[in-house]
């Protein structure tokens, strides 16, 4: 067990200090935002890690992770607005993502800045987020700006969270690690409980009325 955390400690050192690091980021980034399978957060962390180990430049890596991003969004939102009825149908196919599409279409067009902004925050829902906007022909203008404000929050704050490991783990790469992605994982887990215990308050409310 010791032998293999050894390891993973000295992988983990090459990628951080990799070249390439920064380019798989970007890739990273992008495609996470056309195909939720590809864990780009985990990335920008171990390069907000790198960066406080100086391997890397944390602006830089902010930067790189925010325009990945949005070039992958931008092609979700033109696949979206491409698709139009095949989209929906698709949509259809799972009760689960159709009453996703159906609220984020309604979302979208009442309170859409708020949407983008947050949407990626909940596991899967920021795909169907970008593809709705086009299919619904949301204005795109709105489109671009919203997602750049989303993804400079977002990055900015996991790339911290690596950064912040990376400093108070300085010897040891694989516990700021550790200790990075446990802390995303609380504070992921915080906002989620408080906006389920927000959305069940004012669906009350709406009942009692």
């Amino acid at each position: 067990m010791t032998d293999l955390m050894e390891i993973a400690r000295h992988l983990l050192g090459v990628a951080m200090a990799s070249h390439w690091l920064l380019l798989i980021l970007f890739a990273a980034a992008a495609i996470d935002a056309v195909f939720p399978v590809v864990p780009s957060e985990g990335m920008v962390v171990t390069a907000g890690m790198a960066a406080a180990a100086g391997h890397q430049n944390l602006l830089l890596v902010i930067t790189v992770a925010m325009v990945g991003s949005v070039i992958g969004e931008t092609t979700c939102y033109f696949m979206g607005r491409g698709s139009g009825p095949a989209l929906h149908r698709w949509m259809k196919r799972q009760e689960r993502r159709q009453q996703m599409y159906d609220k984020v279409s309604a979302a979208l067009h009442s309170r859409g800045g708020l949407i983008l902004m947050t949407v990626r925050y909940i596991p899967g829902a920021r795909m169907v987020a970008t593809l709705t906007a086009g299919a619904t022909r949301y204005s795109f203008k709105k489109f671009i700006v919203f997602t750049f404000f989303g993804v400079t929050v977002a990055y900015t704050y996991v790339a911290l969270l690596g950064y912040l490991g990376g400093d108070a783990f300085a010897h040891d790469s694989l516990k700021a690690l550790a200790f990075s992605l446990s802390l995303a994982a609380l504070i992921g887990l915080l906002v989620e409980t408080s906006r389920r215990i927000a959305v069940k308050r004012r669906a009350a409310k709406v009942t009692s009325a």
